[in-house]
């Protein structure tokens, strides 16, 4: 494979028309190539009439490339398929979608994914999405602010479930997020008071305070399924 010179191959994105482009998605073992008519590809995505430059592509046997890392090739193909009747029901994370839809400057897409992010708990892939978002804490902090109800909501779901275990996995995420104070307290107490539990539930209740020390609770009898 060689690589040509490219100095005279971008005066103008308007001299490469329909040409061929060739954009390599995603990093090592996911990696998918996708073949783009370039006129098709800076309608789409803006961001590509800029990208598509001697500093950033290549020509590769005649063929013009493009690398493009940081986006899963799952997400790029909604980006690339994206048609007015957009839907967020597709087997990747919204949350990647709309932070690369901000990248490339997709206004429409970003607009759709982040409204039902805002308000829709499930859209949310938790605890990771969170995870996600503390850093990018600064850059859309409205967002921040929504996964950090949703991952409450979540250990709140857990603890009325009486599945101890994922509320501790998720209070721990919320413990070590520098960005909220009020986490680092309140993951320390758990007020059951309200919940009602079977003994059952009393084990996996035991190896979460054997995990955390530090944990203290505000339990009844009547949560344990004393009369």
């Amino acid at each position: 494979m060689s690589n040509e010179p490219t100095e005279n191959l971008f005066e103008s994105s308007e001299n490469l028309g329909s040409e061929i482009v060739i954009i390599k998605v995603g990093e090592e073992p996911n990696i998918k190539e996708f073949e783009v008519p370039f006129n098709i590809l800076s309608e789409k995505l803006p961001y590509f009439e800029v990208a598509l430059s001697p500093r950033w592509a290549r020509r590769e046997n005649g063929n013009l490339v493009f690398n493009k890392p940081n986006i899963s090739p799952l997400v790029f193909e909604v980006l690339i398929n994206y048609t007015e009747t957009f839907s967020d029901k597709n087997d990747v994370s919204l949350l990647e979608i709309f932070i690369a839809a901000d990248e490339m400057g997709v206004l429409e897409i970003r607009q759709q994914v982040e409204r039902r992010l805002l308000v829709v708990g499930s859209a949310w892939n938790l605890p990771k999405d969170f995870i996600t978002m503390c850093k990018y804490n600064d850059a859309f902090p409205k967002l921040y602010v929504s996964a950090l109800k949703f991952m409450r909501n979540k250990v709140r779901e857990y603890l009325t479930q009486g599945k101890f275990l994922k509320a501790l996995e998720f209070e721990e995420i919320l413990e070590n997020n520098h960005h909220s104070s009020n986490d680092q307290t309140s993951a320390l107490s758990w007020d059951l008071s309200g919940y009602k539990y079977e003994l059952k539930n009393l084990n996996e209740l035991s190896i979460v305070l054997n995990r955390d020390t530090l944990l203290t609770l505000n339990l009844a009898f009547k949560n344990l399924g004393f009369e």
